[in-house]
Formats: structure tokens, sequence, C-alpha cells
């Protein structure tokens, strides 16, 4: 449904709303400060909405919500915080934050506030994504030809595909993949990513993903 950046150092509880997200059928991707989402280029595009924890180890998510509304005043922002204090609601709404919950909350909360805020932003995203003769349904979870035919792709073959999309012409590592695909716990080799690839290349022949030897791959639209 939506490309979900979520923001937050507890790494446990960072891994719980990713899971409870994703089972909404959203595509989530975690970080844990500030400075790892500035490395990503055009980040301020990459999302449809962004869920940011107040206090982080390299600075406040209230600098990274001006910031995100300075480039589109229109993208929901959900600021989270262990504080809880009014002061922080005040401020969060007063930088243009769109809602605000304080620790501990419950996960199915946070989804629930984030289905109304697509939904009263009319920010849901396009279903269908057109790409290299093919067509990406968001919602569905599906990819198809350009004759309506079903190509049959796994739930990580799907993330890999819309990461890419979302990062055309970036130079992604296996390690990046890993990490916001599989999730910062996964200890797995860097062989599956590969795999992966392999797959989506075999199923979307015409869905162009170049190998940079040594380092990863890119997406070439």
């Amino acid at each position: 449904m939506a490309n979900i950046c979520l923001i937050d150092d507890e790494k446990a509880l960072n891994q719980v709303l990713k899971i409870y997200l994703e089972r909404d059928g959203h595509s989530v991707v975690p970080y844990y400060c500030i400075q790892d989402i500035y490395k990503r280029t055009n980040w301020y595009s990459l999302y449809d909405l962004y869920i940011i924890d107040i206090m982080l180890p390299d600075g406040s998510g209230t600098e990274l919500l001006k910031k995100i509304k300075d480039k589109n005043k229109n993208i929901p922002v959900v600021l989270i915080s262990a504080r809880g204090e009014c002061i922080d609601r005040v401020l969060g709404f007063e930088m243009g934050c769109d809602d605000y919950l304080a620790k501990p909350f419950l996960p199915a909360e946070l989804c629930y506030r984030v289905s109304n805020l697509l939904k009263s932003n009319n920010m849901s995203p396009e279903k269908l994504i057109k790409f290299n003769s093919y067509y990406l349904d968001k919602s569905k979870r599906e990819i198809y030809t350009e004759q309506q035919i079903q190509i049959s792709v796994t739930s990580k073959e799907f993330d890999i595909i819309l990461y890419f999309l979302t990062h055309p012409s970036v130079a992604i590592s296996r390690d990046q993949l890993l990490t916001d695909i599989w999730g910062e716990s996964y200890y797995g080799y860097y062989r599956v990513v590969d795999n992966h690839v392999k797959n989506i290349r075999r199923k979307l022949p015409k869905f162009h993903l170049e190998t940079i030897y040594g380092f990863g791959y890119r997406c070439i639209l």
C-alpha cells in the first residue's frame, strides 16, 4: 500500500513495528539514526509516509521533520517519543507533524493511525508502477506483464524489485540489501541476495539489474 520510512534507534521496537506495518501490506525501510537516511540519494522523495522517533542518537527527529516538510508539506509524518511531554507534542504539531504517539504504545495503534493518515491525507500511492514492460501493483503486491499476465514472485522478490524501483540508477550494495530487505538482525550470507536477483532476472528478463562486481547491483530503467 505505502512505502514507509521508519526511524527509531531502539532496534527491537523498530523490527516489531516493521513486522506489524508489513502485515498491513506496507513496504517498510528501517533506519536507526538520521545520518543513515541522509546517505540515501533523494531520500526525501522515496517514501509515502515517515515514522520518526524524536530522540535519536545523532540529533532530534524534529530536525528531520522540518526538512521533510520543507521538501513536501503533504507527506504524512508521525512522531513517536519516549518522553511523552506536552511540549514535545505541541512542538511537533507546530512544526507540521501529522500525528504523535507517546511510548509505550501498541503497534496495532500505530498501524491504525498510519492507515487513517493515508486515507485522510489522500496520500495512498498509485497502485500501479509501470517499468520495463511490466506493471507492479503495490496494494496487491503482484506483478504483471503488459498483456496483464501475472508473474509469480515471492514476497522477498517483490520487496527487492520495489526497492530497486524506488532507488533507480543507484548503486546498491549486497550489504545494504541484506539490511533493508532482510533486516538488521539477519545474519545470512550474501549469496541469498545473488540467488534472489538471479530468480528475478529469470522471471522478469526485461527488468535490467546491472551487476556491480564486488559490490552489488544497480537498477537501469
